[in-house]
């Protein structure tokens, strides 16, 4: 499990947070433009696994990684000008999701390998050694960047407004809701359940009404349950992980 949360971190920040529209204009129209986002792929995966290098095996197992986050990218590409639906989103994400449980049967993963750098980076060794630290930033990465993606799949689903344009979201768009999803996630923290519900409602409530993402009072509900399930199952399952 050690080795699996920092693989799954890695797939978070290098799928979502730096997989920029510029970096998607690549990966789509690019020939090669697809090696661009796996090749960051496979540079966070190498950070993320620095003490699991000495061995050959586990080596080679990143870059099996590398490789088959690479096909699975190639074959969704071939299907994104046909269909580029939650359906899609959900069933490219089950995949990637699949190729990194397979770390379990690696019998060189079975047992934590922890970092130990020295000074000045030796403040590396506690963030990276606590599986407190890596589940709390996997929730937020999850929530505040692979939520944002998702949440855009259920407005284009039920509020018919598709916010996926050829070269990528809009980068206000995707960064004001990543702000505001961050802002539930500090105050669930930093507060309490009550109080991050009553931002959820009010921010969100106030978004969807400037941005016009609903087509009619069920499409409304409908965006806002989503939307409240996947914030806060997330936020309740991180908890069960961390012992809250």
């Amino acid at each position: 499990m050690f080795w699996f949360l920092r693989l799954f971190l890695a797939h978070l920040i290098a799928d979502f947070t730096l997989q920029t529209n510029r970096v998607f204009k690549y990966k789509v129209y690019n020939k090669y433009g697809v090696l661009i986002h796996t090749s960051i792929y496979l540079v966070i995966t190498i950070i993320l696994s620095i003490p699991y290098l000495t061995s050959p095996m586990c080596f080679s197992y990143i870059f099996i990684l590398f490789l088959l986050h690479t096909i699975i990218d190639l074959s969704k590409i071939k299907k994104i000008s046909k269909s580029n639906g939650i359906r899609e989103f959900l069933k490219d994400q089950i995949q990637h999701f699949i190729t990194l449980a397979s770390v379990f049967l690696l019998p060189q993963a079975k047992e934590p390998k922890y970092l130990n750098l020295s000074s000045p980076l030796s403040f590396l060794n506690r963030l990276y050694n606590s599986d407190y630290y890596i589940l709390l930033s996997i929730g937020y990465f999850f929530v505040a960047f692979a939520g944002t993606i998702f949440y855009f799949y259920i407005v284009k689903t039920f509020g018919g407004k598709n916010i996926f344009y050829k070269d990528g979201i809009l980068i206000k768009e995707k960064y004001m809701e990543v702000i505001l999803r961050t802002i539930i996630f500090v105050t669930y923290y930093r507060g309490s359940f009550y109080l991050s519900l009553f931002v959820f409602i009010i921010l969100r409530i106030l978004e969807m009404i400037i941005n016009k993402t609903y087509r009619n009072f069920i499409s409304f509900l409908l965006i806002l349950i989503y939307d409240f399930t996947f914030i806060f199952s997330m936020i309740t399952f991180l908890n069960t992980l961390l012992g809250i």
